[in-house]
């Protein structure tokens, strides 16, 4: 079977890989599709070197089918599933306390282990779910980033009314935008990208372009209060130097994106207005049963964010494609093609 292989900084190849042997509780899957998401990107430009192997297989936002499975587990042949890519001891203080996918010993399945850039993957059934029929296929691979958003919001605690600030138009800042605008929060999206402001635009989501003073913006929008929420999705420094001036009295800062390096952030701002910031990474499992909800209702809207779709043999001009910015907003490797 095909499969594309990490080789280091900035270079992936696709080539040959014997077809995995399922375990006991395991299923067979057959790869339809898999998303490049930031991750990714951090994965390609080496900075996760010390969790990726070379000639590791990565893809952690994966579609599929069922090839095989036990009988024991429900699952049939034929059936579309999407993966919940953790392993987890089950044991340690996260797992105890409802909160596994913080686990002590997590393993990301497409980043620490074996993930879905390959044919066929074998995959505990534990982790896997049914795709709603009325879903196609693109639709089905944004599964994973809207569980990611669900969490995200949930965590922050969006309510109705609520003013919300996205740092950042791109998947997870646009599928936070609509899921906030989901629970009745007023939102709006910094975004630079011309090609991303225009998505934004035709999903009914205001946008704060490039040229707009946002500080100014939100003191407008707030009548002077500031957000209740700001999420940080960017990565970029600009945006932490600039969030903290946006939030309320009391206000949430919730800090989505990786960031590769230390960054300065005003404390003096934490101080005088008693802001909370967490982090917020990866989804339980009520927030995958959340978005699959969501995006079985026609709640969130997913197509329009696919940009691009090509092979697994084309996952490296993916990968820059992706990283360039420009005209593109998610990119999908499809296995079928």
């Amino acid at each position: 079977m095909r499969a594309a292989f990490y080789q280091g900084s900035r270079t992936f190849t696709t080539g040959e890989a014997p077809l995995p042997a399922p375990g006991p509780a395991e299923a067979l899957l057959r790869v339809r599709r898999v998303g490049i998401c930031g991750t990714d990107l951090h994965i390609f430009q080496g900075h996760l070197d010390h969790r990726v192997p070379r000639g590791g297989v990565i893809g952690h936002e994966t579609l599929a089918e069922i090839a095989e499975a036990p009988t024991a587990s429900g699952f049939r042949a034929g059936e579309r599933v999407v993966v919940e890519p953790l392993r987890v001891c089950g044991a340690c203080r996260a797992c105890r306390t409802g909160a596994a996918y913080l686990c002590y010993s997590l393993k990301v399945l497409g980043v620490d282990e074996p993930g879905g850039m390959q044919e066929y993957w074998a995959v505990p059934t534990a982790r896997l779910l049914r795709v709603p029929a009325t879903l196609g296929d693109d639709e089905a691979a944004m599964i994973e980033p809207l569980a990611v958003a669900a969490h995200d919001v949930r965590r922050a605690g969006v309510t109705r009314g609520d003013a919300v600030v996205v740092f950042g138009g791109g998947p997870i800042g646009a599928l936070i935008a609509m899921v906030s605008r989901h629970r009745g929060a007023r939102v709006v999206v910094s975004e630079i990208n011309p090609f991303r402001v225009e998505i934004l635009a035709k999903l009914g989501i205001d946008v704060v372009g490039p040229g707009r003073d946002l500080a100014a913006f939100v003191d407008e929008w707030t009548g002077g209060d500031g957000a209740d929420v700001v999420f940080e999705v960017t990565g970029n420094a600009a945006a932490v130097t600039a969030m903290t001036g946006l939030a309320r009295v009391q206000g949430t800062i919730s800090m989505v994106a990786i960031h590769a390096e230390p960054l300065p952030v005003d404390l003096y701002r934490f101080f005088a207005r008693e802001l909370t910031m967490h982090g917020s990474r990866l989804y339980a499992r009520e927030d995958w049963d959340e978005a699959i909800r969501l995006a079985a209702t026609g709640a969130v809207t997913l197509g329009p964010l696919v940009s691009r779709r090509v092979p697994l043999e084309s996952l490296q001009d993916g990968m820059e494609q992706a990283l360039r910015g420009g005209p593109v907003m998610k990119v999908l490797i499809d296995l079928r093609a």
